[in-house]
C-alpha cells in the first residue's frame, strides 16, 4: 500500500514537471522574462514655456506639440532629408541635369571629400605591417637578403604541393 502512494506521488511530480516545462503555462504564470524593447526608448523634448506665458490647455486626445516622432527623427539622422533638387542645383561640374539629380538622390553631398587619402593611408599602413606570421602560416619563402645565394629550397609550408 505504501509503495502505491509513493508511485502516485512520483507520477504526480513527473506530471507537474512536464506541465511546468510547457511554455504557454510558463507565460500564463508570469515565469518568463520580458525585457524592454530597446528601440522603444525615446527621449522627451524639454518643457518649453512661451515667453508671454499664454498657456492654452491641450486639446483632449491631441498629440503633444513639443515632441517629434521617433521614426522621423531616425530618418533625419540616417538619411539627412535634404531636397535633391536644391542639392542638384548647387552642384558644379560638367554634369547633365539627370546626372546631377542621380548624384543628389544618392547623397553625394554627404560624402567625405578626403576618403581617398584616408584609404591610401590605410593601405600604406597595411603594407608596412610585419608579414612574418602570415608567411610562416602559408609557407611563403623568406625575403631574400642581398647576401643570400640563389639556392632553391622548399619552404615546408602547407601549400608546397601546389
Amino acid at each position: 500500500m505504501r509503495s502505491l502512494s509513493v508511485l502516485r506521488c512520483a507520477i504526480l511530480a513527473a506530471a507537474l514537471g512536464a506541465v511546468s516545462a510547457c511554455s504557454t503555462l510558463r507565460d500564463e504564470a508570469g515565469l518568463t522574462k520580458q525585457s524592454p524593447d530597446e528601440f522603444a526608448v525615446t527621449t522627451k523634448a524639454p518643457l518649453i514655456i512661451p515667453p508671454d506665458f499664454n498657456l492654452r490647455p491641450p486639446s483632449p486626445g491631441a498629440a503633444p506639440l513639443n515632441q517629434t516622432d521617433p521614426t522621423s527623427s531616425a530618418e533625419i539622422a540616417l538619411f539627412n532629408n535634404s531636397d535633391p533638387a536644391v542639392v542638384a542645383a548647387q552642384m558644379t561640374g560638367n554634369y547633365s541635369a539627370s546626372e546631377k539629380m542621380l548624384l543628389a538622390n544618392a547623397g553625394v553631398q554627404n560624402a567625405n571629400p578626403t576618403i581617398r587619402a584616408e584609404l591610401q593611408s590605410d593601405q600604406r599602413n597595411m603594407q608596412g605591417a610585419d608579414r612574418s606570421f602570415t608567411d610562416r602560416i602559408l609557407g611563403s619563402p623568406a625575403k631574400a637578403s642581398p647576401s643570400a645565394k640563389g639556392e632553391d629550397k622548399s619552404s615546408g609550408g602547407w601549400f608546397d604541393w601546389f
